[in-house]
Formats: structure tokens, C-alpha cells, sequence
């Protein structure tokens, strides 16, 4: 559970500010509100009672109305997209070839054509077609592996870019590479 769903609306406000590095000025200028009503809400001197002020709100701070009233705002697709993780560090901690797995069931794709496979991913993961960009990275991940070890030279830039745009999704999700990761940020 996240420490923010514990405390009051204002609070809410404050701390989804402070997490998205916005001065009370700069959140009272997006909302067309003045600072002092702004550190009024924060402090709960003033409440937020109109649902399309706490929407203003939500959407100057990139979060879902939900968290702001501390619901459980858990989207559809949830349980896919962990079940996604789960796949995409699978496939982070296995390395077929270096294990001496035969590879025979899965074809190498020549540099190439993987250099271009990792293109359609970034330009999908840029479009914010993640769900898309969660079910094609396992597969990038270990066609990048392949092609790497039969061809270090030239399969190392297109499995740099399969780890980059990996990381990056991973990033956007708000998922750890690996289990265990602590986050320092707030």
C-alpha cells in the first residue's frame, strides 16, 4: 500500500505535487487558482468538494481522480501487465545460448532484420501502445540474445537497443528490472 492512501485529500494533493516536482505556484497557475488556495487545500483549511475540481487537479498531476479520494484505483489490465513484468524479467534472466540450450526451435534473425524489429518496438513504446510494447519485449529480448551470440559484431547494437527500450518500458510502468530494486526517488 502506497503512504499516500492514508491521508486526506490535501495531504493527497501535496504529496502527488511534491512527486511530480511542482511548486504551489506552478500547480496554482495550471488550475488558474491563486498559491494560498492552493497551500489552503493542502493543509485541509479549504476542502475539495466539486468532482470537477479534484478532476482539474488529476489532470494537472497526471494521476487517476481515484487516488486523489484514496480509492483503489487499480485499471483494467492490472493482473495483464504484471503477468507482462513477469514475462519481460524472465526473459532478462535467461540467456539460452550462454546456458548452452540448444536453440534450434527458435530461428537467429539476422542483425538486420532484428535492428528492425527493435524499430517497430520503440516507435510502438513512443506511440504509448504499451500493452502492445509488454507482449513483443520478451521475444525481442531473446531474438536479441540469439543473434548477439552467433553474431557479436553486429548483433551487439540491436540487443543494446532491446535492453534500452526494455528498461524504458519498465520505467513507464513503474516496474522495477528486477525484483528487489528499491526506488530512491519519492
Amino acid at each position: 500500500m502506497d503512504s499516500s492512501e492514508l491521508l486526506p485529500v490535501g495531504r493527497r494533493v501535496a504529496y502527488w505535487r511534491g512527486r511530480r516536482k511542482l511548486s504551489q505556484q506552478v500547480l496554482a497557475d495550471r488550475l488558474g487558482k491563486s498559491k494560498s488556495w492552493v497551500d489552503k487545500v493542502e493543509r485541509g483549511v479549504r476542502s475539495l468538494d466539486k468532482v470537477s475540481t479534484l478532476q482539474d487537479i488529476a489532470a494537472v498531476l497526471r494521476i487517476d481522480t481515484a487516488v486523489l479520494l484514496g480509492r483503489d484505483a487499480q485499471p483494467a489490465g492490472v493482473a495483464d501487465r504484471a503477468e507482462g513484468v513477469e514475462r519481460i524479467r524472465a526473459s532478462l534472466s535467461t540467456y539460452e545460448i550462454a546456458l548452452a540450450r540448444p536453440a534450434a526451435r527458435h530461428p537467429v534473425l539476422p542483425a538486420d532484420e532484428l535492428a528492425r524489429d527493435v524499430a517497430h518496438v520503440w516507435t510502438t513504446f513512443q506511440h504509448a501502445r504499451y500493452p502492445q510494447v509488454v507482449d513483443l519485449v520478451p521475444e525481442l529480448v531473446a531474438d536479441a540474445q540469439r543473434t548477439h551470440a552467433q553474431d557479436p559484431g553486429a548483433g551487439r547494437g540491436p540487443l543494446v537497443e532491446a535492453y534500452r527500450v526494455t528498461a524504458s518500458l519498465l520505467v513507464k510502468l513503474g516496474a522495477p528490472m528486477w525484483r528487489g530494486w528499491r526506488s530512491t526517488g519519492p
